[in-house]
């Protein structure tokens, strides 16, 4: 139950979340790859995506897990062009409280719906970033950085949730 409540105060503390400081790394391949890594709101939401991947378990797994790198790179994509989004801001510091209550308590008879709103949210994400990237003069090899940089976060969050709690402790504990 301590763990919950520290999980749940660290998502909804706008200081912590960092609600998308602005970090000016330029626009490379290897900018891109650092990015998410370096900002505390990207890496917390994508941490929270992938457990909530996990908790979901089958089909919602693989589409939560492969739909927030496609959208993250889609919303770059839109930044770069220079397409504004009005609450990008509010969008990124929701998703890392919506996704990290979601993984405390997944909607498991809702996959459709949780693997949008994952995606909704990864959408913002990635605008906020190609936004930073558009002074850049390699705007797509960041992008691609970025998304790949992403998709590992994910995975690696897969993996570890995997090792630690199993298989079958997601879906019990998702049965709850």
């Amino acid at each position: 139950m301590n763990k919950r409540i520290v999980l749940i105060s660290l998502a909804l503390i706008p200081a912590l979340a960092q609600a998308h400081p602005g970090h000016g790394t330029g626009a490379s391949f290897l900018a891109g790859g650092i990015h998410p890594l370096a900002g505390a709101d990207h890496l917390m939401a994508l941490i929270a995506a992938g457990l909530l991947a996990w908790r979901m378990g089958g089909l919602a797994q693989i589409g939560i897990a492969l739909a927030f790198p496609v959208l993250l790179a889609m919303g770059a994509l839109l930044g770069l062009a220079g397409l504004q989004l009005a609450i990008t801001e509010v969008m990124i510091m929701l998703s890392i409280a919506v996704l990290g209550l979601l993984a405390l308590k997944p909607q498991r008879q809702l996959p459709v719906a949780t693997i949008c709103l994952s995606a909704l949210f990864a959408l913002f994400h990635g605008h906020a970033h190609g936004l930073e990237a558009a002074d850049g003069l390699a705007g797509s090899a960041f992008v691609a950085g970025m998304t790949l940089s992403s998709a590992l976060v994910i995975g690696a969050t897969l993996m570890a949730a995997q090792r630690i709690g199993g298989r079958a402790g997601a879906l019990q504990r998702a049965d709850r």
